[in-house]
């Protein structure tokens, strides 16, 4: 992925993990609502991302790949809070 579909990517990992954790069904609408993204430009990343294995885009799902990096990224994030 280039930067900037990296960082959406990324962003989408998060927001799928986040949605779980606020026990929100992980619908492609939720997700495109959670990002302000539209569904055709969510759906397209979704399948970009299954087939890197992040995601299951059939189901809106984080698999165990996935649920690492979307951790990882929110770890960072609050580590960067705290120093600041």
């Amino acid at each position: 992925m280039k930067d900037n579909d990296e960082q959406r990517g990324l962003s989408a990992l998060e927001a799928l993990y986040e949605l779980a954790r606020a026990d929100i069904p992980a619908t492609l609408k939720a997700l495109a609502d959670w990002l302000d993204t539209p569904e055709p430009q969510l759906r397209d990343l979704l399948i970009r991302l299954d087939a890197q294995g992040l995601v299951d885009a059939h189901r809106t799902r984080l698999t165990m790949k996935g649920l690492v990096l979307a951790l990882s990224k929110a770890g960072t994030r609050k580590q960067a809070k705290r120093a600041a």
